[in-house]
């Protein structure tokens, strides 16, 4: 036995046993982790047109970094110590890394693939160091990018060259401590849940919860209030050594070396103490049976609509196929909610109107607009943008059952709208409540939220029809949902916007005045449109919207009702 097991270890590359991972069979693994991970992204559209907006977004960050970095090496130059806040920068990143990590070990990127087939091949200590060296690859985008900026600038700043030593050790340290850290504790938290029936329950709701608090924090600014109160420790040992091994080779910073050396010799440490932990955890999770479950505990699937909305089906649809069309419409939402992720971003804005209305107890004018057009744009979006689409599998039966086209619009509509409209119309009214308007404008405010949500749904199912899609992205290796095509997307949310604002303009006086200046200010040849011009503007582009709906009506029935297939 132990010949044989050295004979494996030698064939191998391992040097230290089965808690450390074979270099070459990590490295294997890694390739091909990566290898399927841009494979994957290749394929899904709406993540690539994600990550190019966040591309273009982050060049203004990272000009903003080089401009800083231009700074400190003028400063670094004459010998100076480095400012606090470079060291609390690194600190925060490599802190912010590795709550990520905990995140993706304890995501779907930590769990086996092929249904833990892998481990009746290789080691589970193999699978668990491609994983890391995975993800710390992954993630080392964000200091790879920081790190050419943060280097330009210092360069600029000092005149040499040296500066990209210190930047790309640290570069390199930063995201390697980080999977060896975060993913143990993403690891030992899959294990605990997995075997705790409530939280398995709850893991859903922690995780939507989480990332609300995250993006609030960060749009209402209140993150940095969390950072300062975490200054005493980002700006002390070990975490501040970051910061001072990132400026150790730029010429003039007066930075204690004994700190870098220390991080030096300790980064490895912590690299391969926590990768022997990941091990560990990684069994602990990937070997949990689950929490144990009896007849008597498990209660029934849930279902949507309850039985107060089957009442109202059965008064808003006259016939039985329109009554099931629009009630498995809503149920298939609540069922798969990552439907309802291609109509989150806009919700970013509203947090500052929350906050808003919280600190001042007031909102500005336009927010109760931004309310009847988000309910109307989320609720045809949602579900009938895409009416052939979300049938999935069930398509052919839907298609050769006694349901006409006709039922198939109709129960998209009315699904939309029975939900949709008296949630928009309640917060539309409090937020004209919040806002000041006058009664009549609150009036117009409820008429407007239903009206838009029928319409949108109306001229959503139209749009849909005509552009359809059938294929679905994933947000990991295990959920999927099926988005609106682009084209549907694009000129439904360009056409409801346009209809939204024309109701704000012929409603609301103080929209019409403002719509007035700012129109005013952008036309060219010194052109000018006053209020009222403007009003009958909007009335024209209403009346063309008006028309639009049967027009929208009558194409999604005729394309549904000619669709075959193949």
């Amino acid at each position: 036995m132990p010949s044989r097991t050295r004979g494996r270890e030698s064939a191998d590359g391992r040097v230290l046993g089965d808690r450390v991972p074979s270099l070459r069979q990590t490295w294997e693994l890694t390739r091909v982790d990566l290898l399927r991970g841009y494979r994957w992204v290749r394929q899904q559209d709406f993540w690539l047109a994600f990550t190019v907006l966040m591309g273009i977004l982050s060049v203004f960050f990272l000009l903003e970094t080089y401009a800083a970095a231009k700074t400190v090496g003028s400063t670094l130059a004459t010998g100076a110590a480095p400012p606090a806040w470079l060291v609390m920068a690194t600190s925060v990143l490599w802190v912010f890394l590795t709550v990520l990590l905990v995140g993706d070990g304890l995501g779907s990127n930590g769990d086996l693939d092929h249904d833990g087939h892998y481990l009746t091949i290789r080691p589970a200590a193999d699978v668990v160091g491609g994983k890391l060296l995975a993800a710390a690859a992954k993630f080392s985008v964000y200091t790879i990018g920081l790190g050419v900026a943060a280097a330009a600038g210092l360069i600029a700043g000092t005149g040499s060259p040296l500066p990209v030593l210190g930047i790309a050790v640290a570069a390199a340290i930063i995201p390697a401590t980080a999977a060896a850290v975060g993913y143990p504790i993403g690891f030992a938290l899959k294990g605990f849940i997995r075997r705790s029936k409530n939280l398995q329950r709850l893991t859903t709701v922690l995780g939507v919860g989480l990332g609300i608090a995250y993006v609030t924090l960060s749009v209402t600014g209140e993150l940095l209030t969390v950072v300062d109160r975490l200054q005493p420790v980002l700006e002390s040992a070990p975490l501040a050594w970051m910061g001072h091994l990132a400026v150790a080779t730029t010429p003039g910073a007066a930075v204690d070396m004994t700190d870098v050396l220390v991080l030096l010799v300790l980064a490895p440490i912590v690299v391969v103490g926590g990768t022997i932990l990941s091990v560990s955890a990684a069994r602990y999770a990937w070997l949990a049976e689950g929490a144990p479950s009896t007849d008597s505990e498990e209660g029934p699937l849930p279902t949507a609509p309850e039985s107060q909305l089957d009442a109202i089906f059965d008064v808003s649809c006259r016939a039985p196929a329109t009554r099931g069309v629009a009630s498995t419409t809503l149920r298939r939402a609540v069922r798969s909610p990552y439907q309802f992720v291609f109509v989150a971003p806009p919700l970013v804005a509203g947090i500052v109107f929350v906050e808003g209305a919280v600190t001042t107890g007031s909102v500005p004018w336009y927010v109760p607009w931004f309310v009847v057009w988000y309910g109307a744009w989320a609720a045809g979006a949602v579900l009938p943008l895409n009416p052939l689409g979300n049938q999935g599998a069930v398509l052919p039966t839907l298609l050769t059952s006694p349901a006409r086209a006709r039922h198939v619009v109709h129960g998209n509509v009315i699904a939309a709208t029975i939900v949709g409209a008296p949630l928009t119309a309640a917060v539309a009214v409090g937020a004209g409540y919040l806002a000041s308007s006058s009664a009549p404008v609150m009036a117009g405010l409820g008429v407007a939220s239903v009206v838009a949500v029928t319409v949108s749904s109306i001229v959503a199912t139209g749009l849909g029809s005509v552009f359809p899609r059938f294929e679905a992205i994933s947000f990991d290796g295990s959920r999927q949902a099926v988005p609106p095509s682009k084209r549907a997307y694009s000129l439904f949310s360009l056409t409801l916007s346009l209809l939204v604002i024309a109701v704000a303009v012929v409603i609301d006086e103080t929209a019409r005045a403002i719509g007035a200046i700012v129109l005013s200010g952008w036309l060219p040849f010194g052109i000018e449109i006053g209020s009222q011009t403007l009003g009958a503007i909007a009335s024209v582009v209403l009346l063309g919207g008006t028309i639009g709906i049967p027009i929208a009506y009558r194409v999604a029935i005729s394309r549904i009702d000619a669709y075959h297939v193949q």
